[in-house]
């Protein structure tokens, strides 16, 4: 992404669960692009809770379905933090199951880098 002025995301420590590999590379291309530090990207429940116990974020992208499972145990660990996260999905606006996936702001796949920095805007800087 050619920007003329850095963008307000710059230094924003990101996890990114995704289990999906393509997805997981695109998604860490652009936040590097875009100046975020990274963590992961990770495609488990086990590893995402594993660092969202031991490190400081500013937010997490997390795919609501790993592998065939809900990763709602992240989110409810994200929701006791007061840590936020966008749910990155390709269902669309259909509801997701548990419910408390349906809490935070929706990114829904596939999505470009402009989409996903107005996302990061809108989210952990708001």
């Amino acid at each position: 992404m050619e920007s003329e002025t850095p963008s307000a995301v710059v230094g924003l420590r990101i996890l990114v669960v995704e289990d999906e590999y393509l997805i997981a590379v695109d998604i860490e291309t652009s936040l590097e692009n875009m100046g975020c530090q990274l963590l992961g990207p990770v495609a488990t429940i086990e590893e995402a809770l594993a660092i969202v116990r031991s490190e400081r974020l500013d937010g997490v992208l997390l795919d609501a379905n790993l592998k065939g499972i809900s990763s709602s145990p992240v989110a409810v660990e994200l929701l006791a933090r007061a840590i936020p996260f966008i749910v990155v999905t390709g269902y669309g606006h259909l509801e997701l199951e548990p419910d408390v996936l349906n809490t935070a702001p929706r990114l829904g796949k596939p999505f470009d880098e402009r989409g996903l920095e107005k996302a990061l805007l809108a989210t952990f800087l708001s």
